[in-house]
């Protein structure tokens, strides 16, 4: 379930499927089948929208416009107060400008020489990318210290073979590699998580309205959608698939750029009407216990106009309404999709264990997916204690020792916002699990 449960997303396709072109349909599948989180998330973004506008509107998929060889993502003539409107559609993460790709390409490289002179020193290595400020173009820049062209000179090789050969290594814990390229702190720790080796003080911030991916995005979309009718409205809806600019786009600190200016700056000099971003969001007082934890959506509405009139928006507002509830925020979907946790036939993500007791009688809710794992060998007796029960007792042991056994079980469907289900237990006490009774006891 990264934004949307895989029950979900089939839903959501079998409804589509009257309204679109087979090739549409083969391309959201190839992408929501992805490897590649980026795809596999706008992919989803894209499905649960044009669904959305189903729901609530009229809808076209991939219109063909007169006069224009583009097609836009959707078409509608009604979901903003009657005006047809022409809309595309796209999702962004930080992976663009994160610095990611280009750090975990420099760990890899200095990963499989460290393996080469020591084997297995790749799993124990952290690596801290610096930054620095530069003056570019007129101004200051922030620079994360890493490029897409690095390499590793004998020098770096000479300075990493004397650190991995020492007898006592890791004696020091750190290094650093410095020139042009990089400037990396490489330490040595105990335990490494594979999605958690590369890191930089230099978050996913912008500092400047148009070198951004937000800016470009809506650049881009915008020529897609230049050969839209006269008399309709140009629509852009933005996906937040891990991006910090949308998830905040008034960010409570300093920023350099934020996602609001990005926005704003952009209509003041386009011929698109409106931008509207949607984004997977936990509110604050949720993660200290007030209310439900499930993540809802956050929609922001952006158009050339000063002010909105809300009238003109009734669909929309229905529409978000519709949409099912998202799963996880948009980075936590990009961080878990990284991981593989998304492989249908890879380890699940497991319904939390639930316990009832009434009268004599208790009641034990477990994982229908995880029984599965286990009785197919996936999982081991001990992965299963772990993930149904941590730390604490094996419910039903604990009941078994007190006389209770199983006098029924049932399947308890969760529906189509979640990928797995509830194996419910009915237990109580049984002579078959007692020692006898003297009757004539007092």
């Amino acid at each position: 379930m990264p934004v949307f449960a895989r029950r979900r997303l089939q839903s959501m396709l079998d409804a589509l499927s009257p309204l679109m072109p087979r090739t549409k349909t083969n391309d959201l599948l190839a992408r929501l089948e992805s490897k590649n989180a980026k795809s596999a998330l706008a992919a989803e973004v894209e499905l649960g929208l044009l669904w959305a506008i189903s729901h609530v509107a009229h809808l076209e998929i991939e219109p063909t416009l007169a006069g224009s060889s583009s097609r836009p993502d959707a078409f509608s003539r009604d979901l903003f107060a009657g005006r047809p409107a022409v809309i595309e559609i796209t999702a962004i993460s930080d992976d663009t400008f994160s610095g990611e790709i280009q750090m975990e390409r420099a760990a890899n490289i200095i990963g499989q020489f460290a393996n080469r002179e020591r084997k297995g020193a790749a799993a124990h290595l952290h690596f801290e990318f610096l930054e620095e400020n530069r003056q570019q173009k007129g101004y200051r820049r922030r620079v994360r210290r890493i490029t897409t062209d690095f390499k590793l000179t004998p020098a770096f090789e000479v300075i990493l073979r004397c650190w991995l050969k020492a007898p006592d290594w890791p004696n020091p814990e750190a290094i650093r590699l410095t020139d042009t390229e990089i400037d990396v702190v490489i330490r040595w720790k105990q335990h490494v998580h594979p999605r958690g080796r590369t890191f930089s003080s230099m978050p996913a911030v912008a500092d400047h309205a148009e070198d951004n991916p937000v800016f470009k995005a809506l650049q881009k979309k915008e020529r897609q959608i230049s050969g839209a009718p006269g008399g309709s409205l140009k629509c852009i809806f933005l996906g937040d698939a891990g991006c910090r600019m949308l998830r905040e786009l008034k960010p409570l600190g300093p920023t350099e750029v934020s996602g609001d200016h990005v926005i704003k700056y952009f209509l003041a000099q386009s011929s698109v009407d409106i931008v509207c971003v949607f984004s997977p969001y936990r509110a604050l007082h949720q993660l200290f216990g007030g209310g439900s934890r499930a993540p809802q959506w956050r929609v922001s509405l952006y158009t050339r106009k000063a002010e909105p009139i809300p009238a003109n928006y009734e669909l929309l507002n229905k529409m978000v309404e519709a949409m099912p509830k998202p799963q996880l925020e948009g980075y936590q979907a990009r961080s878990w999709h990284q991981q593989g946790m998304f492989d249908p036939q890879g380890k699940g993500i497991y319904l939390g264990l639930k316990m009832t007791t009434k009268s004599s009688a208790t009641s034990i809710s477990i994982s229908a997916r995880m029984v599965l794992e286990l009785l197919s060998g996936r999982i081991t007796l001990e992965e299963f204690q772990n993930f149904a029960f941590g730390q604490n007792d094996n419910l039903f042991d604990r009941q078994f020792k007190s006389g209770m056994t199983i006098q029924s079980a049932r399947l308890e469907r969760a529906g189509l916002d979640e990928d797995d289900d509830y194996l419910v237990f009915d237990m109580e006490p049984d002579w078959g699990a007692q020692r006898l009774r003297n009757p004539n006891a007092e």
